[in-house]
């Protein structure tokens, strides 16, 4: 089913791939993504269309492995943490790579898929028939029980800017992140998650920079709603079934990169979708056209549907 569309390194040893094979058992798949730990988790959904299909020996190389533990989709993980061993781990396998979009530097922007990613995804691995758009992350027990923190616990961030590739155009206000979380703070515990250099919400139960992505992914499935922006917390709550209020503004659609579980706030001004990372000659209006009481009014409409089960956005490919 898979065709590979490229091979890893080669290496001076012409054996070494054989014996990379057959090191992972000869696994009929090999996959890689784009370095990004969103594109990892967000192939995911790859290996579980082909697992659904009754297919075997799938293997991915990653530098995240804690997103595939427990994965039964997943039989084997190419990683070591040295890299230069790591390298050596891959060459001379058939590799297929997963991307989520191109970049164009002389622009600051991504190319706009023509379709959601995870579509793109399934159709790199030559995936056909109904597929669902969702990746998943499996918790343990006793880590799931971890990552209940307080009565009617909801989780939120504050920022994105400390990703790998910070787009200034993905973010709020801090100064409305706030406030949300002021007024809802009465009724809900609070939970900021995030990088350590996230403005602080005040009023939350502080763990900015204290938790490993697991933890984060049990605050979440304990959570009643995420409230953040579109990144990688939005794909971790969607993997462990935790309902979002993600604020998209306009420089992407929902329909491009989001679940139809979530309440996405988009803003379809004239410009919009744009993909532009950082420059805006329009002051990011986009941004600026969602209120703290559209915030508000979408998490109290997420957390009356807890309890449910989460809608899956499907495609026929």
């Amino acid at each position: 089913m898979v065709t590979p569309v490229e091979t890893a390194q080669p290496s001076a040893f012409p054996f070494v791939g054989v014996l990379n094979r057959a090191r992972l058992g000869f696994p009929r798949y090999f996959f890689q993504g784009d370095g990004r730990m969103s594109s990892d988790l967000m192939s995911t959904t790859v290996f579980r269309e082909l697992r659904k299909r009754g297919l075997r020996r799938i293997a991915t190389a990653t530098r995240h492995h804690d997103l595939f533990r427990h994965n039964p989709d997943v039989d084997k993980i190419i990683y070591h943490p040295r890299p230069h061993i790591d390298r050596w781990l891959r060459q001379g396998l058939p590799l297929v790579r997963f991307e989520q979009a191109a970049y164009d530097p002389a622009r600051d922007a991504d190319v706009a898929p023509e379709e959601h990613l995870l579509i793109q995804m399934c159709r790199r691995a030559n995936l056909t028939g109904k597929v669902e758009l969702r990746p998943y992350l499996f918790l343990t027990p006793a880590e799931f029980a971890a990552g209940r923190l307080g009565k009617n616990q909801i989780a939120m961030q504050s920022s994105n800017l400390a990703s790998p590739n910070p787009m200034h155009n993905r973010e709020w206000y801090p100064s409305r992140f706030q406030e949300t979380c002021t007024e809802v703070r009465s009724d809900v515990t609070v939970v900021q998650i995030g990088a350590a250099s996230d403005p602080k919400l005040e009023g939350a139960i502080d763990l900015r920079g204290k938790t490993t992505l697991r933890q984060a992914a049990a605050i979440l499935a304990q959570s009643l709603v995420f409230v953040g922006l579109a990144g990688l917390l939005m794909h971790l709550a969607r993997a462990v079934d935790c309902r979002s209020v993600i604020i998209y503004g306009g420089r992407e659609k929902p329909a491009q990169t989001g679940y139809v579980a979530n309440k996405n706030l988009y803003s379809q001004v004239r410009c919009a979708p744009c993909w532009l990372r950082n420059p805006c000659e329009f002051d990011r209006k986009c941004m600026s056209m969602i209120t703290v009481e559209q915030v508000i009014a979408a998490t109290a409409e997420q957390i009356s549907r807890y309890g449910t089960l989460l809608e899956v956005q499907t495609a026929a490919l």
